[in-house]
C-alpha cells in the first residue's frame, strides 16, 4: 500500500489491531497459473450513511485507493452493485434506491440518488451476478431471483420476473460469484456454493468450517473472494481456481497477506461484478491439435461439475461440439455471428470468460460449459435439444 493510499484510508482506519484468524483455516490450495486483469471495485456504506469506494488489485490483494462520498440520506439495509457506477440499496422502510456514481477516482461523488420502488424490498441480503439476475434473501430464509433488464433500472418495469428459488437460506453472508452462481457462509463457519438453473438450485459444500469470522463476503468475479472480519475491520482475500466445481480444495488462502488488517468499518459491502478477468496462457494446449483440445475439454468438463464426470456426459459433449465446430477454436458460422468451439452467438459473448476468447480454446470451453450448465443443466440435455432442434 502506498503512503498516499494509506492517508486516504485515514477516514476509515481506527488504528492497527493485532489479528488472529483462529476461525479461518490457512489452506494450502494453489490456483493454476493464470493471468488476471482488472480491478476489484468494492462499494460500502458507513454507519453514518456515507458511501465508500475501494479499489483492490486482484492478483496481489493490494488496496490501491479508498474514497468516502456523501451521505445517502436514508437508513440502508442491503445493497447490490449492478455495474461500475450503479448501485441498488434498500432502506429499512422497504424502499429500493438507485445510486448513480459520477466518479470514484480522485473523489467519490454521485450524480443521483433516486427512489425507484416505494415499498416491498425488505430483503436482508442482495447481490447481482452481472448477467441480469439480482438475488436476495428474506428474513425467513427464502432465496429470490429478479430479472434486471436495464443497466440503470427505473422501477418495476426494469426489475421484475420475481421467482422464489428455494427456502432454508438462513445465511450469515451471501454474494454472487458468476452467472447464477453464489457463495454463502453460515454462523457455524461453513462455506457453501450454489448454482441456480431453471428455477432450481444445487449446493456445493466448499468448507466445513473456518469462515465464521466474516460478517461480509463479496466477489468481483473470476474466483476472487473478499472477507471482512467484523471485530477488527480486517479484509482478507482468497482465489477459487474453479467456481463451478462445488469443491473448496482449490481455494487459495492469503491469510498471511491480507488486504488490510483494520479499517474496513462499513456496515454494508458490495463488489461490482465481472470487473476481473483471468485467462490461462494459450501455450498450455496446442489449439490446432484437436485431440489435445478434446482431452483438455474432457478434463475441464469433469472439473466443472463432478456429476458430469462420466463417459455418457463426455460422449454427449463431444458429439455436440463436434457437430457445432469440430472442436476448432476459429470455427465461424457462415450464416451468423457464431464463433469458436461452442459456437457462441455472437462470439463476443465469450469475453465474459476471458479477454482471449478469440484465440484460446480453453477460454471458449469454459464459457461453453457455463452456458450448457445454465441453459440445460448437463451436456446430455444440451445434446438432446440439439438433436431435436438442430441448435442448442
Amino acid at each position: 500500500m502506498t503512503e498516499s493510499a494509506g492517508r486516504t484510508m485515514g477516514l476509515l482506519l481506527a488504528g492497527a489491531v493485532s489479528l488472529s484468524l483462529l476461525t479461518a483455516s490457512t489452506g494450502t490450495a494453489q490456483a493454476a497459473e493464470q493471468v488476471c486483469t482488472g480491478t476489484s471495485s468494492i462499494y460500502g456504506i458507513l454507519d453514518d450513511g456515507r458511501l465508500t469506494y475501494s479499489a483492490i488489485t486482484p492478483g496481489t490483494g493490494n488496496r490501491i485507493r479508498t474514497r468516502v462520498g456523501p451521505d445517502l440520506g436514508f437508513e440502508p439495509k442491503a445493497m447490490a452493485t449492478l455495474n461500475f457506477n450503479t448501485i441498488l440499496v434498500t432502506s429499512t422502510a422497504g424502499a429500493l434506491y438507485r445510486v448513480d456514481v459520477q466518479t470514484n477516482d480522485e473523489t467519490l461523488a454521485v450524480s443521483a440518488i433516486d427512489k425507484i420502488i416505494d415499498k416491498g424490498w425488505t430483503h436482508d441480503k442482495l447481490s447481482y451476478d452481472g448477467y441480469g439476475h439480482l438475488y436476495g434473501t428474506t428474513a425467513d430464509g427464502t432465496l429470490l431471483q429478479y430479472l434486471v433488464s436495464q443497466a440503470k433500472p427505473k422501477g418495476v418495469e426494469h426489475i421484475g420476473q420475481r421467482a422464489e428459488i428455494g427456502t432454508g437460506f438462513v445465511l450469515k453472508t451471501l454474494t454472487t460469484v458468476g452467472q447464477d452462481r453464489l457463495i454463502a457462509t453460515t454462523e457455524a463457519g461453513k462455506l457453501f456454493s450454489y448454482k441456480v438453473s431453471a428455477g432450481t438450485w444445487k449446493r456445493g459444500d466448499l468448507k466445513e468450517s473456518g469462515w465464521s469470522g466474516f460478517d461480509q463476503v463479496v466477489s468481483s468475479g473470476s474466483g476472487f473472494y473478499y472477507g471482512r472480519i467484523a471485530t477488527t475491520g480486517a479484509m482478507y482475500w482468497y482465489k477459487d481456481a474453479n467456481i463451478s466445481d462445488g469443491n473448496g480444495d482449490d481455494i487459495a488462502y492469503h491469510n498471511d497477506d491480507p488486504v488490510d488488517t483494520s479499517g474496513w468499518t462499513q456496515t454494508l459491502l458490495s463488489a461490482a461484478p465481472g470487473q476481473v478477468t483471468c485467462t490461462t496462457p494459450e501455450d498450455t494446449v496446442d489449439r490446432d491439435d484437436i485431440g489435445e483440445v478434446k482431452a483438455a475439454g474432457r478434463d475441464l468438463m469433469n472439473k466443472h461439475d463432478r456429476d458430469w464426470a462420466t463417459t455418457a456426459q463426455w460422449n454427449c459433449l463431444d458429439s455436440l461440439w463436434t457437430r457445432e465446430s469440430g472442436w476448432r477454436w476459429n470455427a465461424q458460422n457462415p450464416t451468423s455471428a457464431a464463433y469458436g468451439i461452442p459456437q457462441a452467438n455472437p462470439g463476443s459473448k465469450m469475453a465474459s470468460a476471458g479477454g482471449d476468447w478469440r484465440t484460446n480454446p480453453l477460454t471458449q470451453i469454459h464459457w461453453g460449459l457455463d452456458y450448457i450448465d445454465d441453459r440445460y443443466g448437463t451436456p446430455c440435455s444440451a445434446w438432446s435439444h440439439s438433436q431435436s432442434t438442430g441448435w442448442y
